[in-house]
This record gives structure tokens, C-alpha cells and sequence, in this order.
């Protein structure tokens, strides 16, 4: 039987990863279809297959290997990517940079593209998350705010409720971001999945992929995310310093004022599912073309 193998990142840590991956949604009638780590390609395991690259921010320089086997291990099967993203992560770079982005790097030997930043014109097409049925549950408003931290990059408002993406259960967090009439977040799917929902968003970037949605969230202006540290002193004196590499924080002074730009986006849901079908059909038209 023909084999498509859909490669992303398998991390059971990252809900953005689990649920990003287009062939949860999308069926291949013909095909098999299995669901592959990006990190790990094994290119025996490619000969023969088609390749869907999806979902996730894949466009960054530590996949950059990967994506060099798959386009030199192509023969007569095809590679196509599908939602994923591009990301530089830092707060010091320019809408510039976002714009000079080299994505031929990674795509100029796939024969079919779509990329979920919406700065990539006619190729747009978002992560195929939207597709979720959870999206399709009515949540009530409950809160002014609540707060969806990204697990590494954390912002601690007030009193409002708190959740990271580090829990696992996407329905437990849909229910969660719909509580809120409006959702501060550092996580990119939280502020994906709250304008998908009809909430208005104020993001808190640690990488350029917030500036890269379509529907775009409000953006508080982060100087720099710290790295937390213990630190032993005596007498003005340090002894011992440990720095967490995975935890960071930001000054967040005068984010009320940033709320103005937030927006409701009531049709985004609709528009990215949209796409994501219109995308799936280029897909299968092209694969009844091969014949393989």
C-alpha cells in the first residue's frame, strides 16, 4: 500500500505539538499514514513515501539538517509542508528581519507549500489545530482575564486564573482560554487557540511567530525575558550562581495600556478551517496526478 509519513515534532511536553500535526485531522484514503519525529529521521524509512512536514514552528535553524535530508533523500515521491512556521526567538530583532527570512533554505525542493505565517501571501495556510472539534463547544465568558503561560517563558498578572501549556488535555485548555473575555498569554497556541475562540489576545513574544498570525493578537512590547537564578552571596560577595535554562520572566509594567490593540476576530475560526480544507484538496489533487 502507498505510505505518507508526516513528519513534525513528537514532544508529549508540548500541547502545541501534539495537536498540530495535520494527519490527526485529515484522512489519506489509499494511504497509510504514520506520524514521525522530525529530529530523528531515519532515511531508510523514507524511500518510496511522500512526506508531509507539519505542523509546528519547523522553519528554525535546529531543523535545518532535517529538512537538508528529506529534500536530498527525494526521488519520485512528493514533499510537501504543511502549517509550519518560522521563529527567531529574542525580542531585540526588527519586523525587517520577520520580512528578510530566508525560507527557501528549507522549502526549494518541495513540491507543494503552505506555511502558517501570514506574511507568506498566497501559500498561507494556518496550523491545522483549528481543525480540533473542541473548537466547536460554546464556552461561556467568565473571567475579565486569564492568564496562558508558555511552561519556559511565564508571566505572573495579579490574581486572575493561571494555566501553562504544559498541561496536556487541549479541551481542559479550550475551556480554560473561553473563560476569559480576554487572554494574556506568552504561548503561541494560546493566543492561536483564544482568537480562534472569539477572545480577544494580548501576547507576550518570546520569538517573531507572534507577529506572523493573521488574526493578530495585541503585543506587549518585551524588552528582554530574564533567566531565573539562585544565587549564594555573602557581604556583597557571590560564592555560587545556577541559572534555570529553561525559565524565564519579563517585566510586565503598564500592560493595561497595551489592551487597546486587542480584537476580536469572530470569523478566524472559520477562515482558517477553510483554508485547511482548500489546502488538503491541492494535496490530494496532486497525489491522483502522480498516481502513486
Amino acid at each position: 500500500m502507498k505510505s505518507i509519513i508526516n513528519y513534525h515534532v513528537i514532544d508529549p511536553t508540548n500541547i502545541g505539538d501534539l495537536f498540530s500535526a495535520p494527519t490527526k485531522y485529515f484522512a489519506f484514503p489509499g494511504y497509510t499514514v504514520e506520524q514521525a519525529d522530525i529530529r530523528t529521521i531515519n532515511i531508510d524509512d523514507i524511500r518510496g513515501k511522500h512526506i508531509i512536514v507539519g505542523g509546528g514552528g519547523l522553519l528554525y535553524s535546529p531543523f535545518l539538517h532535517s529538512f537538508s535530508q528529506l529534500i536530498a533523500s527525494k526521488a519520485d515521491t512528493k514533499l510537501i509542508a504543511w502549517g509550519i512556521g518560522q521563529q527567531i526567538y529574542g525580542n531585540s530583532f526588527a519586523l525587517q528581519k520577520l520580512q528578510d527570512f530566508d525560507y527557501s533554505q528549507y522549502l526549494h525542493n518541495f513540491d507543494l507549500v503552505g506555511i502558517r505565517d501570514f506574511n507568506y501571501s498566497s501559500h498561507w495556510v494556518p496550523c491545522a489545530s483549528c481543525m480540533h472539534p473542541a473548537f466547536d463547544k460554546k464556552r461561556e465568558i467568565k473571567h475579565e482575564f486569564v492568564v496562558f503561560s508558555h511552561k519556559k517563558f511565564q508571566i505572573k498578572i495579579g490574581s486572575f486564573p493561571q494555566m501553562t501549556n504544559n498541561n496536556q488535555d487541549i479541551e481542559e485548555i479550550l475551556d480554560f482560554l473561553g473563560a476569559g473575555e480576554t487572554i494574556l498569554t506568552s504561548s503561541y497556541h494560546g493566543a492561536y487557540w483564544g482568537t480562534l475562540l472569539g477572545r480577544k489576545v494580548l501576547s507576550f513574544p518570546f520569538s517573531s511567530k507572534f507577529w506572523t498570525l493573521k488574526h493578530t493578537p495585541g503585543i506587549f512590547p518585551i524588552q528582554k525575558w530574564l533567566q531565573h537564578k539562585f544565587k549564594l552571596s555573602l557581604f556583597k560577595k557571590t560564592f555560587f550562581e545556577f541559572r534555570y535554562q529553561n525559565k524565564f520572566s519579563c517585566k510586565i509594567d503598564n500592560w493595561q495600556h497595551y489592551l487597546k490593540d486587542c480584537k476580536a476576530y469572530p470569523e478566524s475560526l472559520n477562515e482558517n478551517r477553510e483554508r485547511n480544507h482548500w489546502y488538503y484538496s491541492q494535496i490530494l489533487n496532486m497525489l491522483s496526478d502522480t498516481g502513486t
